[in-house]
């Protein structure tokens, strides 16, 4: 199952139900799991260690050198299973540790996740999306076309970036976030497609009227933490405030989707 033109290194490991096509190379110390198809002038370089079922596309590169001064070849790439990198990808290895992409994600055509980033499960980077160094993406979010996410930056669980747009503050679950460090309204849609309960969906949007419209003003964590106590108590409302609390870059500001063009309102800040 591997092409006669592939050039693969004696020090990668690659299971036996491993499909490499031509002109790929595989260099370095390089685990694949079982199951993963490699198509035709893909590169893969170690240290690097890929889950089962993985598929990577013509002209994808994993675990090259990252774009970082402070490299000093230390470092690797840790990635799950059943995910899919599109052709033109890139993931770069990290920097005195390594970047890890979850399980289930879908990285499409020319997107790029920088040195030292933490992609979770059933993550979706759209055409050209790009995740510099140290990001931390979580479980199911979405992260637009032509979008950038500056270094050390969080997107939260269920949220999503609209295309073409970037940010440089964290960006809270279960939003949506557009132009440069807004956030617009929730992710219905998202919620209601993960399975999430009624119950919690409905609590989530009684608390998104409450920091960025009853509290319009105040501080976010403060307002967060004057929530009502029936609000207070709900597993994912504890999430966003735990997110919001452990910001270190600051929390992208609510601007209504009606004023997205422009125009300013009160909104609640970090």
């Amino acid at each position: 199952m591997i092409h006669s033109t592939a050039m693969i290194d004696p020090a990668a490991k690659l299971d036996a139900t491993v499909s490499v096509g031509p002109n790929v190379i595989i260099e370095g110390p390089v685990t694949i799991g079982p199951g993963c198809t490699i198509h035709p002038h893909a590169r893969i370089i170690g240290p690097l260690v890929m889950g089962r079922g993985n598929r990577v596309h013509s002209f994808a590169v994993l675990g090259d050198i990252p774009q970082d001064v402070k490299f000093q070849n230390q470092g690797g790439v840790v990635i799950g299973d059943e995910n899919i990198f599109r052709e033109n990808v890139t993931v770069h290895r990290g920097t005195g540790g390594n970047t890890v992409i979850g399980s289930h994600c879908f990285l499409m055509v020319a997107s790029h996740v920088g040195h030292n980033c933490c992609v979770g499960n059933r993550v979706t980077l759209v055409n050209g999306a790009l995740l510099a160094g140290h990001v931390v993406v979580q479980d199911n979010a979405i992260i637009g076309g032509n979008c950038a996410v500056h270094q050390h930056c969080r997107v939260g669980r269920l949220a999503m970036i609209s295309n073409v747009s970037a940010h440089n503050t964290d960006i809270p679950p279960f939003c949506i976030a557009m132009t440069i460090n807004v956030v617009t309204q929730l992710n219905a849609v998202g919620l209601r497609r993960s399975g999430m309960s009624r119950k919690s969906q409905n609590a989530l949007r009684e608390m998104f009227r409450w920091i960025y419209r009853t509290r319009a003003g105040v501080p976010l964590a403060r307002a967060m933490d004057e929530l009502p106590v029936e609000l207070a108590v709900v597993p994912e409302i504890q999430e966003f405030a735990a997110f919001v609390k452990a910001t270190r870059r600051g929390v992208a500001r609510f601007r209504p989707w009606s004023q997205r063009h422009g125009g300013s309102v009160a909104a609640a800040t970090d």
